[in-house]
């Protein structure tokens, strides 16, 4: 993850959003349990998959398995300077 926040000079927070019966034991990210399924609705996510959302709500990068890599990659072309 901090080389994640490192790649958004530091604009990046990241949250685990997982469906209310998922147990999220030594995450070390803070975890949104999403009792409404509203997340998944949304953006139409699956089991294994990662999301970067954009503050205004719209989908930046979906990712599936996450990849620190993809990740990386997408962050240091959208922060380039």
């Amino acid at each position: 993850m901090a080389s994640a926040r490192r790649a958004a000079h530091g604009q990046l927070s990241a949250w685990v959003v997982v469906a209310p019966h998922l147990r999220t034991d030594g995450l070390a990210l803070p975890v949104v349990h999403d009792s409404l399924d509203a997340f998944r609705k949304r953006y139409g996510a699956r089991g294994g998959e990662g999301f970067l959302i954009r503050p205004d709500g719209y989908l930046g990068l979906r990712d599936a398995p996450v990849s620190a890599p993809g990740l990386r990659t997408h962050l240091a072309l959208t922060f380039r300077t």
